[in-house]
């Protein structure tokens, strides 16, 4: 893997880890969802309330698509541990990153590797921190930058 191969990848890792993340909210929400409309009933267990709207015969399909709360948190138990395995990925590549971007010589170029790479600031945002033109962040520096870290990352005494 080369040196921006690695950096992307870092990207990648970040923006996956937010998906799933996002993913997760959703299905907590669902699950709320289901237990506000569950109400205990005495016999039967557990009834899940409808809208008066509701046709008996789309009740039946409903409830068929439904769920169940268990089902959902044993979902949600497979889903937090994929997204804690990825989060110790990215802390190890972002460590890795770390440990590169400390060999390197030109401050600018180590500050647009922390900001874009492991910070995943836009390209403006890093062009008005830094107080340069953002092409020339874009390009030039992010050019120079990359070089530098992957000249580091893919020397044979690597970190």
């Amino acid at each position: 893997m080369t040196g921006e191969q690695f950096l992307n990848s870092i990207r990648n890792l970040d923006y996956e880890i937010k998906a799933l993340d996002t993913t997760r909210v959703r299905l907590e929400d669902q699950r709320q969802s289901i237990l506000d409309r569950a109400y205990p009933t005495s016999g039967i267990g557990v009834r899940v309330q409808h809208g008066v709207e509701s046709k008996t015969e789309s009740l039946g399909v409903q409830l068929a698509d439904l769920i169940t709360p268990e089902q959902l948190v044993t979902k949600l138990n497979r889903l937090q541990a994929r997204v804690n395995r990825k989060i110790d990925e990215l802390v190890d590549r972002k460590e890795r990153a770390l440990a590169v971007v400390e060999r390197m010589q030109s401050p600018k170029c180590k500050t647009l590797i922390l900001q874009r790479y492991l910070n995943n600031l836009k390209w403006a945002t890093i062009a008005d921190l830094m107080g340069y033109n953002e092409h020339y962040v874009r390009v030039d520096l992010r050019r120079e930058a990359v070089a530098e870290f992957s000249a580091i990352f893919e020397s044979p005494t690597k970190n």
